[in-house]
């Protein structure tokens, strides 16, 4: 073989050492005369090196060490430890051999024998961190010597005051003896110390926080010294930018959006390649309400990347809070468009829809989504109350039916009051009252405590057919038990008081209805001013009728309610009342 084609193979090895060979000489052979080959003397028979005692004892330490890690390739881990704990016989003060070699004798059970190593190690090494760290651990967790666990611990800070491994140490030492006062002691002696680490200053923050009952922040005893560490940790990062990032993830993780998104924006000025770091800031602005700031930061993300499908999402969500439901939609089934499979966004898709008064165009994505996940009757169910909500009746209906097949064998967990009600509600806008009698009753012996809403529609669908006037009165005052101030239940308490002739009563209620509602309703205009023409109080009646026309322009009924009664005042201020309807 041509030696300058040799290849000299080194083994590989598990600790990810490598032997490096001083210098590597390609051989040239060109020209060569046999004199170039002929040995003196001195090259025939070589004297052997002579090393000091202390160069030979590192030679074998290095030896040994070597043969150890080649051991631990071929002849398993055993094998190598006894070469390693030779080596530190020669050498006690490796200390990462050192800690190897005390991990492998509490493996096998041999703690005495693990702290003699580390003891050795630490006589040579004595400001050595790991070393009385981990005496320190042997003592504290495998032989419950919390006294002998805290010496060394002391030690560690002595010798090194501006590491935190020492305090963390004392302080599990006294969680462990359950006096959290000795460890809030040991923290607060951190807390005084010089340390220019900004890990330092992040880690003590987070031991700090971790010793709260409830929010960090919030507690007078932590929420100051939590404010140094992380003052500190800022100061000390300069413009590192993984550090600040670190430092603005512990804000947003405590909930601290307002200081979480001034560092995430700073390190974008530093570096803007940071994994995720724009994503961190949208969701801090949206957490702050900032909305205005987070939309510009989530569009350079879809610009970046158009296939970011979680910048779409918290796009959707900002719209949502805002009410602008239909850049929420288009923000929605943009994400769609990237992953169909997910059966959120097409729930958040149709309830949105839903919610805004697009119930047709919901039963389409509905149908839809029904078609991609066959198995989830949610989808069936939200389809039939948005063909309910939509006027298709009889298609809405028989969609009931099937969501509850479906569900009574997929999801049964899906029959729910919630359900019950939402069927209720379709089968009276179909006008089958006695099926929706039925399914509100259900919803109520399901659901007592949350069954404000069934409770209500059953007593106000009788009240309005004016049947059932007693019991309905009982079922929107067990209503009311349930939410005293919500305006609707109120209106529906005046109309029953109404149907049976009470119109005082009924008046005293549908006014203060009309105060509780956030918004002008129709109905209850309507109903206050049939109350006031019951009263034979026309003028007020006229008032509120003309108000509901207002907000609901095309109500024929209401429409010739206020045309008769304008007309006959108009003709006759005086002439006697007539009812409403006539």
């Amino acid at each position: 073989m041509n030696p300058a084609q040799a290849v000299v193979r080194i083994p590989r090895n598990s600790r990810g050492f490598v032997l490096l060979l001083g210098s590597v000489f390609f051989l040239q052979i060109a020209h060569a005369s046999s004199s170039d080959f002929i040995l003196d003397e001195s090259q025939r028979r070589p004297e052997p090196a002579k090393l000091g005692e202390s160069a030979e004892r590192q030679a074998e330490a290095m030896a040994r060490f070597v043969t150890g890690i080649f051991e631990e390739e071929s002849l398993g881990p055993e094998r190598a430890m006894e070469n390693f704990r030779r080596v530190l016989e020669i050498d006690p003060g490796f200390t990462k051999l050192a800690i190897d070699v005390a991990h492998d004798h509490l493996r096998r059970g041999e703690s005495t024998e693990a702290i003699g190593v580390l003891k050795d190690a630490l006589k040579v090494k004595p400001k050595d961190n790991d070393i009385a760290l981990a005496l320190s651990s042997i003592y504290l967790r495998h032989l419950r010597k919390p006294d002998l666990a805290a010496r060394y611990a002391e030690q560690t800070v002595s010798a090194n005051p501006t590491l935190i491994d020492g305090y963390e140490m004392l302080w599990e030492i006294a969680l462990t003896e359950g006096s959290t006062t000795n460890g809030i002691k040991a923290l607060d002696r951190a807390l005084r110390s010089q340390s220019e680490s900004s890990g330092f200053w992040l880690k003590l923050a987070e031991i700090y926080t971790t010793s709260t009952d409830g929010d960090a922040f919030t507690d007078e005893k932590f929420s100051e010294k939590i404010a140094k560490c992380l003052e500190r940790a800022t100061d000390t990062a300069g413009d590192d930018p993984a550090l600040l990032t670190r430092i603005g993830d512990f804000y947003a993780i405590n909930r601290q959006y307002e200081p979480a998104a001034a560092l995430y924006q700073r390190v974008l000025l530093i570096k803007d390649t940071i994994p995720n770091l724009n994503e961190k800031l949208a969701e801090t602005l949206i957490q702050l309400g900032r909305f205005d700031d987070a939309l510009p930061v989530l569009e350079a993300i879809i610009a970046a990347n158009p296939l970011d499908i979680r910048a779409y999402d918290q796009i959707a969500r900002i719209h949502t809070e805002r009410n602008a439901f239909d850049k929420a939609a288009a923000a929605i089934e943009q994400a769609i468009i990237i992953d169909k499979t997910n059966p959120y966004r097409h729930e958040h898709l149709s309830r949105i829809l839903l919610f805004s008064g697009q119930p047709r165009r919901a039963a389409q994505r509905l149908a839809e989504a029904r078609q991609i996940f066959p198995q989830a009757a949610l989808f069936t169910q939200l389809h039939a109350k948005a063909l309910s909500m939509a006027g298709d009746h009889d298609s809405a209906m028989e969609m009931f039916e099937r969501a509850q097949i479906e569900a009574s064998v997929m999801q049964p967990d899906l029959l729910d009051g919630a359900f019950y009600f939402d069927y209720g509600m379709a089968s009276e806008a179909a006008g089958r009252h006695s099926k929706a009698a039925d399914m509100f009753k259900k919803s109520i012996e399901l659901d007592p405590i949350n069954a404000a809403l069934p409770l209500n529609a059953l007593g106000y669908m009788w009240a309005d057919r004016n049947e059932n006037l007693e019991e309905a009165e009982t079922l929107i005052r067990r209503a009311l038990e349930l939410e005293p101030e919500n305006g609707a239940i109120i209106d529906s308490l005046g109309w029953v008081l109404y149907r049976r002739g009470e119109f005082e009563s009924a008046l005293h209620e549908l006014l203060r209805a009309a105060t509780l509602i956030p918004s002008p309703d129709p109905i209850v205009f309507d109903h206050i001013g049939d109350t006031y023409h019951a009263l034979n109080r026309d003028s007020e009646a006229l008032l509120y009728w003309q108000k509901a026309l207002q907000l609901d322009e095309t109500n024929k009924e209401l429409f010739g309610k206020v045309d008769r009664i304008s007309s006959r005042q108009a003709k006759s201020p005086s002439a006697p009342k007539a009812s409403p309807n006539e």
